[in-house]
């Protein structure tokens, strides 16, 4: 009877151990497959969760992705638990499995700027060899001067989740925005904005608006408020 007890009283004990963690408070966040945002991995560890990916949980609207692990690489260098979360966010797929590692180099703090091929300044030459890149000249690289502002490249998709820039334009995803070199508002168009201004991708897949108007493409179309009538030019 007594031996009873004691086996008893071990399995209470190990479990009261099991469900109280000794984890540090330092703010990490993780996004657990219970799609809960933990503080650090410790944290989510200890609820028995295992983890989706680094950063909190995305609170997109319209992303019901599924739970399990095939990473991909987004042009972001950022690592996706799949392919449908990274579609959420705009960003293009690298390839598949994790992102590489960047290098860590151990460099001196010295300021002697210089100019690598790849268009970039560099704080000194260790940093610059440390990415793998020769160097173009010593000192800063010039800006060209544009007379003309150029809109950039963005190597984003079509995918169509607004988001509102901190410029007060609505972009067609979170990688145009970034892209464009604007801070995340809130999801969905700004409010303040008085007319559609959507930054949407260079992609002429026609679509028939309900208001019976060709659109170049579903994002041109959405950022009208607009809803779709039927795929392709309108039959008028």
């Amino acid at each position: 009877m007594f031996f009873l007890i004691l086996t008893l009283s071990s399995v209470a004990l190990s479990e009261s151990m099991s469900t109280s963690c000794m984890c540090s408070k330092i703010l990490l966040p993780v996004c657990g497959s219970d799609g809960k945002t933990y503080n650090n991995k410790c944290l989510m560890e200890c609820a028995g969760v295992s983890l989706a990916y680094d950063g909190e949980c995305s609170s997109k609207t319209g992303c019901a992705c599924p739970l399990h692990i095939n990473p991909v690489c987004g042009t972001d260098q950022k690592t996706y638990d799949n392919e449908c979360l990274l579609n959420c966010t705009g960003y293009l797929k690298a390839h598949n499995g994790e992102c590489e590692t960047q290098k860590v180099c151990a460099c001196p703090f010295i300021l002697l700027p210089v100019c690598g091929k790849d268009g970039k300044t560099y704080d000194n030459e260790c940093l610059m060899n440390c990415q793998s890149v020769e160097k173009e000249h010593d000192g800063e690289c010039k800006k060209a001067e544009l007379f003309a502002p150029v809109e950039p490249v963005c190597m984003c998709n079509s995918m169509y989740f607004p988001v509102c820039g901190s410029d007060g334009v609505t972009y067609a995803n979170e990688c145009l925005m970034h892209c464009h070199k604007a801070e995340f508002v809130n999801e969905g168009p700004c409010e303040s904005t008085p007319a559609p201004s959507c930054h949407c991708p260079h992609i002429y897949n026609p679509v028939c608006g309900a208001d019976n108007v060709t659109y170049d493409n579903t994002c041109l179309m959405a950022c009208n408020n607009v809803k779709e009538g039927y795929p392709g030019a309108c039959k008028s």
